[in-house]
């Protein structure tokens, strides 16, 4: 919940200028607006201006006497602040602080620092993974998660430091998800890691849809910002539970304390190491191989080719999730079931796409989702800005955040499998970083449909989804094939693969030679 709290906590009502004097009238609401607020054309359609209003130096001398021609008269910007509808949220951070009109540009703003700030932590973060462990490093994201996402209901009303708690908190959205995933990739069997990844997608959707139903209730940002960052923080006093992850520990040389953490997995299922363990892990670590950062993902063309594939399909995921998730407080009805419709899309792709990628293989489904993504734009650029098809845009929005995370799972799935385990954490830090750095274009993106024309974020997901699906078939499947090891095995991965081949049984495959 706290890696997106924000998008709804930053929320824009319909707004409005505020104009004094209607207490002094029987006029409505409605009428006070017909009155004093002009109406502009935008969208194909005429709307109220949410910036400007007439001059109403003379309104208190008016009688009750509707004047038929106020509307001839200068049109200003707004004197008097602004008048927000109320009613969907009690208050948000735009709201509470004006930032609207000349001000818009805060939110855009600070959701393109947010970027910025998970393109540091997934450079920093993500290597110091591979260095110095996966547990310190969930552990270091975790504090600063909780510390950013409090810190910003105390500083609104300073937009700069408003700024530096929001780039706290987005220190972390990588490695805090990735971190534990890892270690628990690297502990199961080949056969559970889908499972594992669908388990971790679950936990996400579950918080994601559950998000918009509190601030519903609750209707106060800073509450709502404080009830969904709570559950994080009670992870720091679980951190001793978290073990590290052996894999990691073998291929650092790390043996005695590889084998203190086997002992704890051999006490919690009842079982014993075997007798030859230590002497095993010994001949292990003496292969360890000397890495070098995130130049070794380029050290080989085919190792190369599959880091630049997959870089692109994370790119092309992580911004259409971004647009979705942004774009969906601008979509017409109740902005909380849209939100939670969206969560609810994503429970189905995540467990078909547990089965289906275990069947078909990983490359074949995220083809799939990017072209049934490419597919489902087509119909919202002709009818998104059609009042009378708001059901079908509703529907087909959902469908593009079905396929988005089914996309997410399995490029995610894929990511995680194709890199060796010495790099893996470094190899998912750099799809992170060129992820994060491509997102930071994503609130301008939902900004251009806002401003200019709704249909240019659709027309610009559809695009990249071609060019992912491109990429995603020139990647080597990972489906029942062993997870490699060393850097050697990455370079040599796939090579025994044809290039349309479908996906290996277990009882077919063989490993990679080396």
């Amino acid at each position: 919940m706290p890696c997106y709290n924000l998008v709804i906590a930053l929320s824009t009502p319909e707004h409005w200028c505020n104009v004094p004097g209607r207490k002094a009238t029987n006029y409505t609401v409605d009428e006070w607006k017909m009155l004093t607020i002009p109406k502009e054309y935008s969208n194909e359609r005429y709307s109220y201006s949410k910036c400007s209003m007439f001059n109403t130096s003379r309104l208190l001398e008016l009688n009750e006497t509707f004047p038929q021609n106020f509307t001839n008269s200068e049109v200003i910007d707004c004197q008097y602040g602004w008048e927000y509808d109320k009613t969907w949220y009690s208050e948000t951070a735009v709201s509470q602080e004006d930032w609207v009109c000349e001000k818009e540009l805060y939110v855009a703003n600070t959701f393109a620092l947010c970027r910025i700030g998970e393109l540091l932590e997934a450079f920093v973060a993500g290597q110091l993974g591979d260095l110095v462990g996966r547990k310190p490093v969930f552990l270091a994201t975790l504090i600063a998660l909780v510390i950013g996402k409090f810190a910003s209901v105390f500083t609104a009303h300073i937009f700069p430091l408003f700024l530096v708690a929001a780039l706290i908190g987005s220190l972390s959205s990588t490695a805090v998800y990735s971190s534990p995933l890892i270690i628990a990739m690297e502990i199961c069997k080949d056969t559970d890691r889908a499972h594992i990844a669908m388990l971790q997608c679950l936990g996400w959707t579950i918080g994601l849809a559950t998000m918009p139903l509190i601030m519903w209730g609750v209707g106060h940002w800073t509450y709502f910002m404080v009830l969904t960052t709570l559950p994080c923080a009670l992870f720091l006093f679980l951190y001793g539970y978290l073990i590290e992850s052996p894999r990691w520990l073998i291929s650092r040389g790390k043996t005695a304390r590889c084998i203190k953490e086997l002992q704890k997995i051999a006490k919690v299922n009842k079982t014993e190491l075997p007798k030859d363990a230590i002497l095993t892990l010994n001949l292990i670590a003496k292969d360890t191989e000397k890495v070098y950062g995130m130049m070794s993902l380029f050290s080989h063309w085919r190792l190369a080719k599959n880091t630049i594939c997959i870089v692109i399909c994370w790119i092309v995921t992580l911004l259409s999730y971004l647009v979705i998730i942004l774009n969906t407080t601008n979509l017409n009805g109740n902005p909380f079931l849209n939100f939670f419709y969206q969560g609810l899309a994503e429970f189905p792709a995540y467990i078909i796409g547990r089965y289906v990628c275990d069947y078909f293989g990983r490359r074949w489904m995220h083809m799939g989702a990017f072209i049934g993504t490419t597919l489902g734009c087509l119909p919202l650029i002709m009818f998104i800005n059609d009042s009378s098809f708001q059901w079908l845009v509703t529907t087909i929005v959902v469908f593009l955040k079905f396929c988005i995370s089914f996309a997410f799972y399995s490029v995610n799935l894929h990511a995680l499998e194709i890199y060796p385990t010495c790099l893996r954490q470094t190899g998912m830090a750099l799809c992170s970083l060129s992820a994060n750095a491509f997102c930071i274009l994503g609130p301008y993106i939902v900004y251009l449909g806002t401003a200019i024309d709704t249909r240019y974020p659709y027309i610009i997901l559809a695009l990249m989804s071609t060019l992912a699906t491109i990429c995603g078939f020139i990647l080597p499947e990972t489906l029942n094939y062993k997870l490699p090891q060393t850097l050697a095995e990455a370079h040599n991965f796939g090579t025994e693969q044809e290039f349309c081949s479908v996906p290996k049984t277990p009882k077919q495959f063989e490993p990679v030679k080396t």
